[in-house]
C-alpha cells in the first residue's frame, strides 16, 4: 500500500456539548456582525449587549472571548474568509479569468441583496478598516494578476488597478445596501441603482482591465453557475432562530 491509497480519517462527529459551544459561539459572531452593521463597530458596545442580541448569558461570552476586541476579530476574519470560499468554489468552475472575475464581482455584489446583514458589515468595514478594501481579498489579487501575466488582462498598474476595482465595487455595494434598508447614504449618490447592477459594474471593469467593450458586456452577463445559491449564507441557525435577514434568491 502506497501513501497515495492512504485516505484521510473523517473528522470525528462533535459532542453534544461541543455542538452547544458552536451554536454559542455562532450566535455571539451573528449578533456582532449584525451591531457592526448598524453602527459600524463594537467598542462602546456593553458585552451585555451583545449577549442580549446573541440571546445567551453574559457568562457565556468570555468562555469564546476574553474581550470584545478580540470578538470584533474573528467576526471580521471570519466573515472574509467564508466569502473567500465563496470566491473558491467559483475558480473551480470557471476557467476563464475575465468570466470569474465578473462572477466574483457580481456575486459580492448580490450578497448585499441576499443577506443585508452582511452587505452592511461590509461596507462599514470597509471604512473602518483600510485593508477591508480588498474585499476579495488575496484573490482578488490573484485573479488579476493570473489575468494580466497570462495577457487576458492589460492594465497600466496593479496596484492602482486594484485599488479601483475595490472602490467601484464598495461603492456600488454601499447604494444597494441602502436600497435593502431603505436607509440613505449620500446625497452624492444616486437613490438606485439598475436591476442589472451588478452586471454593469462588471463590464465596466472588464473594459478597465482592457477588454473590448462588447467582449466585456458579453462575459458580464453569462449566467452564474447553477452552484451559485450554494453559495450563499443559510437563513437561520442549527436551533432553527433566523441569522439572515432580507435574504431572496439570486437569479
Amino acid at each position: 500500500m502506497t501513501t497515495s491509497d492512504i485516505k484521510p480519517a473523517a473528522a470525528a462527529p462533535l459532542d453534544r456539548g461541543s455542538r452547544r459551544r458552536l451554536r454559542t459561539r455562532t450566535r455571539l459572531i451573528d449578533a456582532a456582525r449584525r451591531i457592526i452593521a448598524e453602527r459600524g463597530g463594537i467598542d462602546a458596545v456593553p458585552i451585555a449587549e451583545i449577549t442580549d442580541t446573541a440571546d445567551v448569558a453574559i457568562g457565556s461570552f468570555y468562555n469564546h472571548f476574553p474581550s470584545r476586541e478580540a470578538l470584533f476579530e474573528a467576526v471580521v476574519s471570519e466573515t472574509l474568509e467564508a466569502h473567500g470560499r465563496r470566491i473558491d468554489a467559483l475558480a473551480s468552475e470557471i476557467a476563464d479569468v475575465a468570466e470569474l472575475c465578473a462572477a466574483a464581482l457580481r456575486l459580492t455584489m448580490r450578497m448585499v441583496e441576499v443577506d443585508p446583514v452582511w452587505g452592511g458589515f461590509m461596507v462599514q468595514m470597509s471604512t473602518y478598516l483600510p485593508e477591508l478594501g480588498l474585499i476579495l481579498g488575496r484573490r482578488l489579487v490573484q485573479t488579476l494578476q493570473r489575468g494580466i501575466q497570462s495577457g487576458r488582462f492589460t492594465v497600466a498598474d496593479e496596484a492602482t488597478t486594484l485599488a479601483v476595482v475595490s472602490g467601484v465595487v464598495f461603492g456600488a455595494m454601499h447604494v444597494r445596501r441602502s436600497e435593502a434598508s431603505s436607509g440613505a447614504f449620500s446625497d452624492l449618490l444616486p437613490d438606485s441603482l439598475p436591476a442589472d447592477a451588478d452586471s454593469l459594474v462588471a463590464e465596466q471593469l472588464l473594459q478597465l482591465l482592457g477588454l473590448p467593450r462588447e467582449e466585456a458586456a458579453e462575459i458580464a452577463r453569462r449566467p452564474l453557475p447553477e452552484s451559485t445559491e450554494q453559495l450563499l449564507p443559510a437563513t437561520g441557525t442549527n436551533d432553527g432562530q433566523e441569522t439572515f435577514t432580507g435574504r431572496r434568491t439570486i437569479p
